[in-house]
């Protein structure tokens, strides 16, 4: 391997501007891809998309939808469910109708339009009813008057008195006509004149089956007076269920007001002059008169039909939208109690809030959510609701928040890490041309983020502290190459004696890294790609960009081996930092059993206190706790109760069999009286009916029947179009991942003789596979990249004492790195539960560092401990000028906005400086207690080690 890097130093020295240039172009096509990059926030970047929670997840997305944006109005009640507002709400929502992502909406006008649309349609429907019944009545009264006239005269007292009793109905006439004038007058007055009408109708009724004793011994004539009779009551009926509707009628009732007064006028003139005629005596002349009078009523009454009928028939006649009038929007919203009615309780949650729910369709982008987000804030904003205090909310809107949080987050913690990496280098790193290492990572860092965007890799809350991280890690190849170079003065040497420890080093990283990708944790393996290529990258323009860019300094001066000359010069000069690594490593060293023993007495304690440790899902505790999303997401929750949820999603053959609607309400119920501390309140299609009626006192019929009749709109929330797919929402408290975990496996269990397919699935069955995979992959992570490490080493060395002393202090790190979170309070999330591989890759780094000059030092023919010195003082400046530089790099996390981020940037910052000191302190005693064993016996004799 040594040769290949020599002969890599000789070509950079022959060609370096060439290599130069070609390795600028390459990492310049590298950083394009950075403008594809994209921020990930979804269900993909926590389960991944294999696992069955996830597909059940979006398929149940598919059918019913997906997150909400949630839209809060708040303000005084007047204010709030006036009619200005509500009607301004309902402009508000028409305007979300037209988008393709929204799928329903569900807000007090909504409900306040369904109600009206609903009530028109039963209206429609009674009208029909009416105007056939009168048609009917019509009909028989022109058979009664062509009866009349084809019949002799009938005992005129006994007519006299049947007439006194008819008269009567020409006061009710006067009823009816009143009725139709004050549904005329508008909307207010529809349901007393309504009621008047029918009131009418029915006394109508009943004198015509009076009436009908005077034609006994004429059947046909009887029967005709019956089915009139029938008729009038078939229609007073339907009057009566109209009068428990609003609506604007005023031209049907001017046309039935005018029917009715002529009708009132010919009936009341008719039995006035038959009246008057028969204290004479009945004769025929008369009673041709009064059957006139009864076919003009007929007549009149078949107008009244017609006129009812047409009403039906032009539906847009009728304005089925929203309430006209103050009055009606309160008899819409109360009940007679002057209480808020059931059906709006899920959008007013209480006097001074209302709630507009946007359900957007399932599986959507990230990038069509912020803009639908986007869409609702400007209408929002466009709307003229200044009395309210409106707040625009959800998961969408969070996520959206987020996302943009992050880019500005990241490129603020960038800057600090250039910032700070600057003035270690200044304070540290005294050669010349310090600044350029940190040019190289800058280069390398962009770089990776474009490679990235070729792959479609996004950037989550985890893998956005790649880049202060590969700033900080990646910085410290360069380092080691320059100051190599500035030792050396040849790019060949450089590469010959350090481009095996660098490369051996850069491997046992990226093997570190790479058990990263057994993850159950989507992001933590995406988190693990970009710390893989970025070291890669940051290694390779080491090599090509950093090592062609010193050849050419050093050459242009015209003095290749200047800066050689002058450090080989000022080699006796010992500072401050080589005296004190002097000391330490000769203090470590006459104490190594006392210092080995401490150390494995703090990593077994660690290694037992890291079972102890929790986990902490909720996504929430891992932003910004001053972003404004969040805080308004918080104040919904307190207003609308809890926004965390499980879903139970159904398929089935047929959800509206009897057995299935069973079976479902029996779960409901055996739910809530079960989980009463975790179960807030139930979304289902029960909930929808019992805003209606008791479900039950329900038959399986009438239930089935009910459903039907709910609004599209609502009924597709749980059930879909074909009736084969079911939901139950369970709104649940905010519970522990423990909890909520032990929660859902007992709802599995529950449900388990269901009879179809049923699913717990939702935000929170995502938020318990996540912990899973945080707690089951954690340790697993790590064992695999310490045997990846092992096994290269192996592969290398070929020497298994060689491969597993520098894994001793990386085990002893791993260790204590526990107890101190434990001891700090510091739980696992997401990207801390990736410690025990970042401290394996960036760790191992260091220790092959100084194991690899130790044995080049013992290779020379040095003394163990002389050796050991020597190594320390020489290699030890550029490890503690790149430990400092790394943990400047993570240290940037700590100044993060993002929780996350600082809990897991304090631990990264511990665990390097432990690296660092374990490097320092653990190593050099091992390696010297355990040198005989680290060569061969070849080597031994050629070295007379």
């Amino acid at each position: 391997m040594n040769r290949i890097f020599a002969v890599l130093g000789r070509r950079i020295e022959k060609n370096p501007f060439k290599i130069l240039l070609a390795s600028v172009f390459i990492f310049a096509v590298l950083m394009t891809g950075a403008r594809v990059i994209r921020m990930a926030t979804g269900n993909e970047t926590l389960v991944d998309k294999d696992h069955t929670v996830y597909q059940s997840n979006e398929k149940m997305e598919e059918t019913f939808g997906g997150d909400s944006v949630l839209i809060l109005f708040q303000g005084e009640k007047e204010d709030l469910l006036g009619l200005e507002t509500l009607e301004k709400m309902f402009e508000l929502q028409k305007r979300f109708e037209y988008e393709e992502e929204v799928r329903t909406i569900l807000s007090p006008a909504a409900v306040l339009h369904s109600m009206t649309v609903n009530g028109s349609e039963e209206l429609k429907e009674n009208l029909l009813v009416m105007g056939e019944g009168l048609g009917e009545m019509g009909e028989k009264i022109e058979e009664v008057g062509h009866t009349l006239k084809s019949k002799d005269v009938m005992d005129p007292q006994l007519m006299g008195e049947k007439l006194d009793g008819l008269r009567g109905v020409s006061d009710h006439f006067s009823k009816l006509i009143t009725g139709q004038e004050n549904i005329a007058a508008g909307t207010a007055g529809l349901q007393t004149g309504l009621s008047e009408v029918s009131e009418g109708l029915a006394h109508l009724s009943l004198k015509l089956v009076e009436f009908s004793s005077l034609s006994e011994g004429n059947p046909q004539l009887t029967e005709g007076l019956r089915m009139a009779s029938e008729s009038l009551k078939k229609s007073a009926e339907g009057l009566t269920i109209m009068a428990s509707k609003t609506e604007n009628l005023k031209n049907g009732a001017d046309q039935t007001a005018t029917g009715l007064t002529e009708i009132e006028r010919k009936l009341s003139g008719e039995l006035n002059e038959m009246k008057g005629a028969l204290s004479d005596g009945v004769n025929p002349k008369e009673l041709e008169e009064m059957a006139d009078g009864f076919l003009l009523m007929g007549e009149n009454l078949s107008q009244i039909s017609e006129g009812l009928l047409t009403f039906y028939d032009k539906s847009s006649m009728m304005k089925a939208s929203f309430p006209g009038t103050e009055t009606d929007l309160k008899s819409m919203l109360y009940d007679e109690n002057e209480k808020i009615r059931s059906v709006f309780h899920e959008v007013l949650p209480n006097d001074e809030s209302a709630l507009m729910v946007l359900k957007l369709e399932g599986n959507l982008t990230d990038a069509e959510k912020d803009q639908m987000v986007e869409i609702v804030m400007e209408a929002v904003e466009k709307e003229e609701l200044s009395n309210l205090t409106v707040t625009v909310s959800g998961k969408p809107v969070l996520d959206s928040a987020l996302r943009s949080e992050m880019k500005s987050n990241m490129a603020r913690m960038v800057g600090f890490a250039v910032v700070i990496m600057l003035g270690v280098l200044v304070l540290v790193f005294k050669v010349e041309w310090r600044a350029l290492s940190l040019a190289i990572i800058l280069i390398s860092v962009l770089a990776t983020l474009g490679f990235m965007g070729y792959l479609s890799i996004p950037v989550t809350m985890v893998s956005m502290a790649v880049f202060p991280i590969l700033i900080g890690l990646g910085i410290d190849y360069s380092i080691q190459f320059h100051n190599r170079f500035e030792e050396e003065g040849s790019v060949e040497t450089t590469l010959k004696h350090m481009g095996k420890a660098v490369f051996i080093a850069v491997a046992a990283t990226v093997l570190g890294f790479a058990s990263l990708y057994i993850s159950p944790v989507p992001m933590i393996r995406d988190f693990g790609k970009m710390l893989t290529v970025g070291v890669i990258i940051s290694f390779i323009g080491s090599v090509i960009v950093l090592m062609p860019v010193l050849y050419l300094r050093n050459k242009n001066r015209g003095d290749r081996s200047g800066a050689m000359k002058k450090n080989i010069k000022e080699k006796g000069k010992e500072g401050v930092l080589d005296r004190f690594l002097k000391r330490t490593t000769e203090l470590v060293l006459r104490a190594s059993v006392p210092v080995l023993l401490l150390a494995a007495l703090l990593a077994a304690s660690g290694y037992y206190l890291d079972q102890k440790i929790g986990v902490e899902s909720n996504i929430e505790t891992f932003m910004p706790q001053e972003m404004e999303a969040l805080e308004d997401i918080k104040t919904l929750r307190q207003v609308v109760g809890s926004t965390d949820q499980i879903a139970l999603y159904m398929v089935s053959e047929d959800f509206m069999t009897e057995e299935a609607v069973a079976f479902l309400q029996e779960t409901e119920e055996k739910l809530l009286s079960k989980y009463p501390d975790e179960i807030v309140s139930v979304g289902s299609l029960d909930t929808l009916i019992s805003n209606f009626r008791d479900p039950g006192e329900m038959s399986h019929k009438e239930y089935t029947s009910q459903v039907e009749k709910l609004p599209q709109m609502q009924r597709e929330m749980f059930l879909s179009e074909d009736r084969t797919k079911g939901l139950l929402l369970l709104n649940t408290v905010s519970m522990s991942a423990e909890d909520l975990q032990i929660f859902t496996e007992n709802l599995a269990e529950d449900i388990a003789d269901a009879p179809y397919d049923i699913y717990v699935t939702g935000k929170g069955a995502l938020d318990v596979e996540m912990v899973k995979g945080l707690t089951t992959g954690r340790m697993e992570m790590t064992l695999l990249g310490l045997g990846l490490v092992f096994l290269a080493l192996l592969l290398v060395y070929r020497n298994i004492m060689k491969a597993f002393i520098p894994m001793i202090p990386v085990l002893v790190i791993i260790g204590i790195s526990s107890g101190l979170m434990y001891y700090l309070g510091i739980q696992y999330t997401p990207i801390t539960a990736t410690i025990g591989a970042l401290v394996l890759g960036m760790g191992v780094e260091m220790t092959i560092m100084l194991t690899e000059r130790y044995l080049e030092e013992r290779l020379m023919g040095k003394g163990k401990k002389e050796a050991m010195i020597h190594g320390v003082s020489t290699i030890g400046k550029a490890i503690i000028a790149s430990g400092l530089t790394t943990v400047g790099g993570f240290s940037v996390l700590m100044l993060s906005d993002f929780v996350i981020l600082k809990d897991f940037g304090l631990m990264t910052v511990i665990n390097i400086s432990l690296a660092l000191l374990s490097t320092l302190v653990v190593l050099p005693p091992v390696l010297v207690l355990f040198d005989r064993f680290l060569f061969s016996k070849k080597e031994k004799e050629i070295w007379d080690i």
